[in-house]
């Protein structure tokens, strides 16, 4: 793991610790405010969220009734064989729970996609091709007798039944919402003929899934950065007063990419869709997807957010691979906590209070590397972040002989590992910051706080304490913008380098 360079050490004891530092300065407590009150999926508004449970129930049910059909008709209309042949059973039983889990990670029970468009319909289909090519390969790989006949009538009668289903709902839904149900409330963002129009277009049909519950006047162009605070509190406050869902910009050239940006981080705390008209700038990015939205085009900005599959696929490889380097790390993990005894007085262990996920303290353990009481000069010898912050770090006074030794092997940041296993980390992400250096984070920094914070990260890897502040917060939110397995992967291989060549360790 990388070594987190602006970690403080200094060893105080649980009670000197900050238990009443607030998380953020006033001019931050909009991001933070967001996140602490809405960060929690139960209460976020979602019309078509029955929409989803009734898709789950049915689509299990004609996965269900498909398996058995392919069971029957093959086995006992041609042969006559006995119907509780128990390969066979177990194998529906396979086959039923694979493809409901791949229905599943395939996002077929995403509400952004459900009731509008053919996105709902290729993901079903892209799913239920996945399973049966899954099925068709490990037959072949492990030469299993396995009845064609089965694969095919299960496959056909499985798709067919998948499609109605879907079909069937279709038109619930949209029955539904021709007498106001499971629709959309919206506010429009504009002003002038552009407001009027999306106004028309999405109140027009109710079928579409919208009804325009406010609209609000854009920022003025020229507006200052105080101004347009101002303005997006004042558009948090209304979205929560019509306890809207939605909003939809349909604003001139004055809503630029900048304040679309600002106002797309703010809705990511309460988790309310946003819809943008083309015309309205570029906003292209990974998160950017073409929506329908009553016959008008509108660019849909997903969130950020590790949720559903993504998330349990991140927890997966946590518990995983942070067992098995507990595993690994024990034996040093013993040496180091007898070094750090014998070599220095106080405790083997160093805790400190750091904001995680959310904006919640969490706390974290490492091996201690300083005298006792360094905690009472960081200031005066470290100080804020500047040009000079890596040289001050580098002859540290406050680290002890054996604490260098461990800091140059990353071994004192070891003890997380657990805090990986238990959940309240992550093998990769953005590291914790400490309470008392959340007033240095603009804005926009505050988004690394949407995922938990990691044992290593993008910017450990990349130069690790020659790397300034402001590379730091532009590397965490990258990784925030664009996670992936595989980017952890990446991250955890360049940490092994970044540890064993020892650049920046100090």
């Amino acid at each position: 793991m990388a070594r987190d360079d602006r970690t403080t050490d200094a060893d105080a004891t649980p009670d000197d610790l900050h238990h009443t530092i607030p998380l953020v300065m006033p001019s931050r407590i909009g991001w933070a405010e967001a996140h602490s009150q809405w960060d929690r999926p139960h209460l976020r508004r979602d019309p078509l969220r029955v929409y989803a449970t009734r898709a789950v129930f049915l689509d299990l049910l004609a996965i269900v009734v498909a398996g058995v059909t392919g069971f029957i008709l093959r086995w006992a209309i041609p042969y006559s064989v006995e119907l509780n042949d128990p390969t066979y059973v177990s194998f529906v039983i396979v086959v039923v729970a694979a493809w409901m889990a791949v229905l599943v990670l395939r996002g077929a029970y995403d509400t952004r996609v459900l009731g509008v468009g053919s996105e709902e319909f290729k993901r079903v289909i892209g799913a239920t091709a996945m399973v049966f090519a899954a099925i068709a390969l490990v037959a072949f790989a492990l030469k299993l007798e396995l009845s064609r006949g089965f694969v095919l009538i299960t496959f056909v009668v499985g798709i067919v039944l998948l499609m109605i289903v879907r079909w069937s709902l279709r038109a619930w839904l949209r029955h539904e919402r021709r007498y106001g149900h499971f629709l959309h409330r919206t506010v429009v963002i504009g002003q002038g003929d552009a407001m009027t129009e999306i106004v028309d277009m999405l109140d027009r049909d109710p079928v579409a899934g919208f009804t325009v519950v406010d609209v609000i006047d854009e920022v003025d162009s020229d507006a200052t950065e105080a101004q347009l605070d101002a303005w997006l509190d004042e558009v948090m406050t209304r979205i929560s007063l019509e306890d809207a869902d939605t909003v939809a910009v349909a604003g001139s050239p004055a809503m630029g990419p900048k304040v679309i940006q600002r106002l797309a981080w703010r809705l990511e705390g309460p988790r309310v869709d946003l819809l943008v008209a083309p015309t309205v700038g570029d906003v292209a990015g990974p998160r950017v997807s073409m929506r329908m939205a009553a016959d008008l085009p509108l660019l849909h900005l997903d969130e950020p957010h590790l949720t559903g599959p993504k998330r349990a696929i991140k927890r997966t490889l946590d518990v995983v691979f942070g067992t098995v380097l507990f595993v690994l790390f024990l034996p040093f993990m013993i040496v180091a906590a007898i070094g750090v005894k014998l070599s220095s007085k106080g405790p083997m262990l160093y805790f400190q209070e750091r904001v995680g996920r959310g904006g919640q303290i969490i706390r974290i353990a490492k091996f201690r590397t300083m005298y006792v009481g360094s905690d009472q000069i960081r200031d005066e010898v470290i100080g804020a972040p500047d040009d000079g912050i890596a040289d001050r770090y580098k002859a540290d006074p406050r680290i002890t002989p054996f604490g260098r030794f461990l800091r140059r092997w990353s071994i004192d940041e070891m003890p997380q590992v657990a805090a990986v296993i238990a959940g309240s980390m992550s093998l990769v992400g953005p590291r914790p910051v400490l309470v008392d250096e959340m007033p240095l984070l603009g804005d926009a920094d505050h988004r690394r706080h949407l995922t938990k914070p990691g044992l290593t990260g993008l910017w450990q890897v990349s130069g690790r304490k020659t790397t300034d502040w402001e590379e730091r917060m532009r590397l965490d939110l990258e990784y925030i913008e664009h996670w992936s397995p595989a980017l952890d992967l990446v991250i955890v291989a360049k940490t092994v380098k970044a540890v064993l060549v020892g650049d920046g360790a100090y």
